[in-house]
């Protein structure tokens, strides 16, 4: 089955880190998550989840949801799923080590601003479809690079496909399993509330 991760913009009308923005945040990607009901056949609805927040399967579908200032993103799988999104912007050195070993950023081919993102994203999207915080990041490993646009992450002996897409000056990445992916960046807003 081909996954359909869904890109949408985040309104612009409150300040950065306010509760009003952080609200408009998370209705994008709950608008995101619509839209991808749609595109896969999920169907409306309310989607559950925990009291933290960690998303709950709905009649079979499981799904992930990331945010960032300027765009959220959404996807639903028939299998564990996550995604993440990330806007590219200069970081401190220190963090490609916390993020990356040396085997990792020699399997990425560079330790460059562009490998330091699909690495952060390809981890934590699979940890987000693993159910596990970045508490689990330390044991997430990059071991190959089947293409330009993906990945292959191990968690806990399992490997995981992560396809990546750069967009708009973000980096987005979803465990696709190795499924068809059909990136999906859509420039409708959330209605207001």
């Amino acid at each position: 089955m081909t996954l359909h991760p869904v890109l949408v913009p985040v309104p612009d009308e409150f300040p950065l880190r306010s509760p009003q923005r952080v609200a408009q945040q998370r209705r994008a990607a709950r608008h995101a998550l619509e839209v991808c009901a749609g595109l896969c056949g999920a169907g409306p609805g309310d989607w559950p989840c925990t009291p933290d927040g960690v998303p709950l399967p709905k009649s079979g579908w499981h799904w992930s949801l990331s945010h960032k200032r300027r765009w959220a993103a959404a996807v639903i799988a028939e299998q564990p799923v996550g995604i993440d999104i990330e806007e590219v912007l200069p970081r401190d050195e220190r963090l490609y080590e916390a993020v990356g070993d040396a085997a990792e950023w020699a399997i990425l081919g560079s330790r460059s601003m562009d490998a330091f993102y699909r690495l952060w994203t390809a981890k934590e999207a699979v940890l987000k479809a693993c159910g596990v915080g970045l508490a689990g990041l330390d044991r997430c490993r990059i071991v190959d690079v089947p293409s330009a646009r993906e990945v292959v992450v191990v968690l806990a002996a399992r490997h995981w496909t992560v396809t990546h897409i750069e967009h708009d000056g973000h980096v987005a990445s979803v465990t696709s399993a190795a499924a068809p992916v059909r990136w999906h960046p859509v420039n409708s807003v959330p209605p207001a509330p």
